[in-house]
């Protein structure tokens, strides 16, 4: 949905005018080179969700002469291929007299980042920052609002882990041993915090126990040498490897080195 200063309507299309004299086209460089360098910077982790760009771009055009005024999805768009834009007007004052110059720009954005048609312009100010009209009550815009749960390892669940584990009998299976943990589990504090899943795995009188993903993973194991809490190499827990599994805690120590 393109979203722009709420309910006023603006509709961010066309190609802007462009500069009308040397000044202008001095000013209108230094306006897109200003959203193209922002646009490059905007990247924090893989997403398929332009409301992660605007909530972004939100945040880094405080205080700067940028500012975030659209954003728009594009339905339908292909994991790999851009899925929205973000929408915005730069102000740049090169005279020491005079109104600032003000241009606004639209940057495309994919799984990895700013968008270009092809990777090799993603240093082309141009190709990052594509020229639109300003509209003439275009204004700042509030980001969306972030609604999805987040999930974490709350406070205080390594220690609980470590003592489920070690009380645990020798008959204990994976089902009584995740449950009792989930009972006991302190619960989160931060808005929208809800805890991961905690998972066990019981093979041959060991047990292995993780909780979370590649970004915060609690991983316990307990077999003859007692109850260890093992510290593996996030490259590790990421999709497609290892991951954050009780099946990973239970495999030998040097797997569970970093590979570099």
């Amino acid at each position: 949905m393109l979203a722009a200063a709420g309910a006023t309507g603006l509709v961010l299309t066309g190609c802007a005018s462009g500069p009308s004299s040397p000044y202008d086209a001095e000013s209108h460089a230094a306006a897109r080179t200003a959203v193209a360098d922002l646009s490059r910077g905007l990247y924090r982790h893989g997403t398929d969700v332009i409301d992660d760009y605007a909530r972004w771009a939100d945040a880094d055009t405080r205080g700067v002469g940028v500012e975030l005024i659209g954003y728009e999805g594009y339905p339908g768009a292909v994991h790999g291929e851009p899925f929205g834009a973000l929408q915005f007007r730069a102000a740049v004052q090169l005279a020491q007299y005079g109104d600032p110059y003000v241009a606004c720009f639209e940057s495309e954005f994919d799984f990895w980042g700013v968008a270009t048609e092809n990777r090799a312009d993603w240093d082309n100010d141009a190709a990052v920052a594509r020229d639109i009209d300003c509209p003439p009550d275009a204004a700042r815009i509030a980001p969306p609002v972030d609604m999805r749960t987040v999930y974490v390892v709350p406070e205080g669940t390594e220690a609980l882990v470590v003592e489920v584990l070690t009380n645990a009998p020798v008959s204990a299976s994976a089902d009584d041993i995740t449950a009792e943990v989930f009972e006991r589990m302190p619960q989160p504090t931060g808005a929208r915090e809800a805890p991961f899943e905690p998972d066990a795995l019981v093979i041959d009188g060991e047990i292995g126990f993780a909780m979370g993903d590649a970004n915060d993973c609690l991983l316990v194991k307990r077999d003859s040498e007692g109850v260890q809490v093992l510290n593996v190499p996030s490259i590790l827990l990421k999709p497609g490897e290892l991951g954050c599994d009780p099946d990973t805690a239970l495999r030998p120590a040097d797997q569970l080195r970093a590979p570099h």
